[in-house]
């Protein structure tokens, strides 16, 4: 194990999957691809097939590894303030000092924009009033 780098990733894709159709596979292929196109290395969770018969905190272990462990930045697709794994992963990679970037999507869905996000000023959502209550362990995705 000592001597070997593991492979790291310009960014680590966030965003909604749970209650979306097919884990909102078709936004998560989509953006990792233009990123791709750019010459951007991607970590993108919904090609581990795992997802498909994971426990959220099953998906929520592999996630956070990967983020403090194989990526630089973290990008967070539109509408990822509605996920609570979104918030939490935003939030390991605020404490990682990682910088972040929201993605904005043209109207074709043909390019992006990478907007500077300063994750210092975000705060979780769940941390007032009333609290998203559901066992992790048992919670399918």
């Amino acid at each position: 194990m000592f001597g070997k780098k593991k492979k790291k990733y310009d960014f680590y894709l966030a965003g909604c999957m749970r209650g979306i159709p097919n884990l909102n596979k078709e936004m998560f292929t989509l953006v990792a691809g233009l990123l791709r196109d750019k010459g951007f290395t991607v970590f993108n969770p919904s090609e581990h097939g795992s997802y498909l018969r994971s426990s959220f905190a099953s998906c929520m272990t592999t996630d956070i590894n990967a983020i403090v462990n194989r990526c630089n930045k973290i990008a967070l697709l539109p509408s990822w303030k509605d996920s609570l794994g979104a918030n939490t992963e935003a939030f390991v990679a605020f404490v990682c000092g990682m910088e972040a970037v929201e993605v904005t999507l043209n109207e074709t869905k043909t390019d992006i924009d990478l907007l500077p996000f300063d994750l210092s000023n975000y705060r979780l959502p769940y941390g007032e009033g009333e609290a998203c209550q559901f066992d992790p362990h048992d919670e399918e995705l």
